[in-house]
């Protein structure tokens, strides 16, 4: 994955103890006339945006993506100079910090878009500063000349690696750690294998490595793809492992426009029945990681789903997404965190009579009687003849 600030989406969420970890892939080329840069974003987030910041007092113009969590989030993108940023999300690597370095605050993947024009300028930033964020992700770079690298934590010390071929490809392993041995991952190999079959490269060599290394499983699809074009600055973008619609961003082209922000829904309104579905089970999903740290964050998440989904996709949350996160949790007796999602979903939807049945059978469950009957109440209020709150509210008043 990639990440702003200190990767808040990365670290609070995407290595998350008990959760499976989120995997992009990135693919790196080079040649005579090729510097190709192009990356998968694999997670449930459905909220993805493009943005497009002109150039201001000391920082650079650069097209960026990621998504609008906890304030925007950067993960990944191409300046004006051609370079080009990314990250794959990580485990914890034992990071620790050089005393003979500066701190680094701040939204690093777009820093370094914003302050470096060369890969030889952001290894001058790692010697610098202190970055955390390694300690849960690498970074792959490239610049206009073509030449790559990805940064990571290996052996208590910052690497540069690189690979001395004309191309380079990052997923979620440290590269140092299988120097010489066969890699962990299948993105990885699949992707290579492509481009070890090639001569030279092209937009279409990139577009078949990506397209085989995309995923479509529960907790990870690919759910854009971008591809830069670092010495034409261009930028193509594509939705939902679907590389057969791109929509291009040239930079000398947008940047007289000013500052942009598009959402993904916007830029490709043509919907195939898989990224429909999608979209009704990314909230839940997002939901889901959210209470895997506390409910307080994964009703943060609802809140911004709640606030964005409208203008993402013209369409507004439904009853489902709390419903169905808190339907586990009472699964497994666990009522009581359930009732923190049921009560927010009764706050949300008070003209559904569902909204107030699960809410009352949460409360039974804990022994809430009173309150449970006052949903039942509610219920029938709402639904005179439903059936079910009736027989409950008269078997409550039999106690």
């Amino acid at each position: 994955m990639r990440f702003r600030g200190i990767f808040p989406v990365l670290c609070l969420l995407l290595v998350l103890p008990g959760m499976p970890s989120l995997a992009c892939t990135i693919v790196m080329v080079s040649g005579q006339e090729v510097a190709l840069a192009g990356s998968n974003e694999d997670s449930f987030f459905p909220l993805t945006l493009l943005w497009i910041t002109p150039a201001s007092e000391g920082s650079y113009a650069r097209i960026t993506l990621g998504y609008k969590l906890m304030g925007n989030s950067v993960q990944g993108g191409m300046n004006q100079h051609g370079l080009f940023v990314d990250g794959n999300s990580l485990p914890s690597q034992g990071w620790v910090s050089d005393p003979a370095k500066k701190r680094h605050m701040g939204p690093l993947l777009d820093q370094l878009l914003a302050k470096c024009a060369t890969l030889e300028e952001v290894k001058d930033f790692f010697r610098t500063y202190n970055v955390p964020g390694l300690d849960q992700a690498r970074i792959p770079v490239m610049d206009r000349s073509g030449a790559s690298m990805v940064v990571e934590w290996y052996g208590g010390k910052v690497v540069f690696l690189e690979s001395g071929q004309p191309y380079q490809v990052a997923t979620n392993f440290v590269g140092s750690a299988y120097a010489g041995r066969e890699k962990p991952c299948w993105r990885y190999k699949k992707a290579v294998a492509l481009l070890e079959q090639e001569s030279t490269y092209s937009l279409k060599t990139v577009i078949g490595a990506l397209d085989a290394s995309h995923q479509e499983n529960e907790y990870a699809r690919t759910v854009y793809s971008f591809i830069c074009d670092l010495k034409k600055g261009e930028v193509l973008v594509y939705n939902y492992h679907d590389f057969s619609r791109p929509v291009k961003f040239s930079l000398t082209e947008e940047l007289p426009k000013g500052a942009q922000e598009h959402y993904l829904g916007q830029l490709f309104p043509q919907r195939t029945p898989e990224f429909e579905e999608f979209l009704e089970v990314g909230p839940v999903k997002m939901i889901e990681m959210g209470l895997s740290r506390n409910p307080q964050i994964a009703l943060m998440f609802f809140h911004q789903l709640k606030k964005e989904y409208p203008i993402a996709y013209g369409r507004e949350i439904s009853i489902h997404v709390l419903s169905q996160a808190a339907r586990p949790l009472m699964e497994n007796g666990q009522a009581e965190t359930a009732l923190v999602f049921l009560k927010r979903n009764a706050d949300e939807f008070p003209d559904a009579p569902r909204s107030h049945l699960e809410l009352a059978e949460a409360y039974l469950a804990l022994h809430q009687n009173e309150e449970a009957r006052k949903e039942y109440e509610k219920v029938l209020a709402l639904d005179p003849g439903h059936k079910q709150a009736q027989q409950a509210l008269e078997d409550i008043v039999r106690q």
